[in-house]
């Protein structure tokens, strides 16, 4: 099981970079997030990290502005292929912060 873990680790990173590619397609680049994903040992830790921090960041808003949630950290977070590596409490704050950005906060 850790290698599948590890595995889908690696898969869950490359879908976050893919989506940054993205939105850069849509006129939108995150460099900030590129750059935390790029210089984080893992990007399971980091995306556990924001998503429990208390502010909605501003490239969630900005991606919500584009129509384009499907590419927020959050909603990779939540595709069925990648749950199992977040705990409940965790895919609970995702569902939460797009909850709150979908109604404009």
């Amino acid at each position: 099981m850790p290698g599948a873990i590890v595995e889908l680790s690696g898969e869950f990173a490359d879908r976050l970079r893919e989506a940054i590619d993205l939105c850069r397609g849509l006129g939108y680049s995150p460099l900030r997030f590129e750059q935390m994903l790029n210089s984080s040992p893992s990007a399971v830790s980091l995306a556990k990290k924001l998503v429990v921090s208390s502010d909605l960041q501003d490239g969630l808003k900005r991606i919500a502005k584009l129509g384009r949630l499907e590419l927020s950290m959050e909603s990779i977070m939540l595709e069925e292929k990648f749950k199992p590596l977040f705990p409940d409490p965790v895919l609970q704050a995702a569902r939460w912060r797009l909850d709150e950005v979908r109604i404009g906060r």
